[in-house]
């Protein structure tokens, strides 16, 4: 019997879709339920059904070949179609919904402070939060809008700028007064409070050092390393060291007093933060009307 739309076997290009978009043959099987063997037999499979390869075997796991990439493309953009299509007919029924992608700190600093005003404003919407500090592909999975700082070079997208940043050293107003007296100079030998692991974007002390023309960290008593900005703010607030930040971020707690500026210094993000989404994403209603309203903040 002849194929609908000359298609592949439809068990065949979503596991080969899991594959390329986890870059493992383990994580698409945990995904999809299945064991490795199975994930691999159904890739085989669709490779003889197009003779071709679409993975080739690198020293870390697999890679995929210029047909398993553009086949993957093409996957991509189908099943985001077909999710707006799913979640257009579920929000007719349902009332319509959204889901918003952000890091912790954007989601603690920012958003969250805010988005009781939307609540308000679109109570028929469903707002869900998707917060995690990896890497948001919004080609793929259910994230509708990202709050994302970077340079804007993200392939697939579209998006509006919000507003640039300034980074500078900010500490307790204990810690500044037990450090009387400190200058730009003296930064790379206090405890620093270093942010490592997540967007690769994101200003740490080695560049913003590198800025100021102030050399490489020294190794002082107390300075560590966190995953997580809204630890090192909260570890900064505490007087454990000094921490950078980012003024759209800590502005509150600057005005409050929770932190203080420990210098003058003040670095221009070479980025900016942006409202970013899939090109291939149709435009809901609700996520035009989130669009337009944090345009408005």
């Amino acid at each position: 019997m002849r194929r609908p739309y000359d298609l592949p076997p439809l068990t065949t290009l979503a596991a080969f879709e899991a594959v390329a978009r986890h870059g493992s043959m383990k994580d698409a099987a945990a995904e999809l339920n299945v064991t490795p063997g199975a994930v691999s037999r159904q890739v085989k499979a669709l490779e003889g059904e197009l003779r071709r390869p679409l993975f080739v075997r690198v020293h870390r796991g697999i890679e995929l070949t210029l047909d398993g990439a553009e086949l993957s493309e093409a996957l991509a953009r189908g099943f985001t179609h077909v999710a707006d299509v799913c979640r257009r007919i579920r929000d007719a029924t349902d009332g319509p919904s959204l889901t918003i992608g952000a890091t912790t700190a954007f989601a603690g600093f920012w958003l969250i402070p805010r988005i009781g005003a939307f609540w308000q404003d679109h109570p028929e919407i469903t707002v869900n939060h998707a917060v995690s500090d990896d890497p948001i592909d919004l080609r793929r999975g259910p994230v509708d809008l990202a709050l994302r700082y970077g340079l804007s070079e993200w392939p697939g997208t579209d998006r509006i700028k919000l507003f640039g940043d300034r980074l500078f050293p900010v500490c307790s107003p204990a810690f500044k007064a037990a450090h009387a007296g400190v200058r730009a100079g003296d930064l790379s030998r206090l405890p620093l409070l270093r942010l490592k692991g997540v967007d690769p974007a994101w200003i740490d002390w080695d560049s913003f050092l590198a800025w100021a023309g102030l050399g490489p960290i020294e190794r002082p008593k107390g300075g560590r390393s966190l995953n997580n900005y809204t630890v090192v703010i909260q570890a900064a607030r505490d007087g454990q060291g000094v921490a950078l930040g980012w003024e759209r971020l800590v502005g509150p707690m600057i005005e409050s007093g929770e932190l203080v500026r420990l210098t003058d210094l003040a670095m221009p993000a070479p980025g900016a933060h942006y409202l970013a989404w899939s090109a291939d994403r149709v435009v809901t209603p609700a996520m035009a009307a989130f669009r337009d309203w944090v345009m408005t903040q």
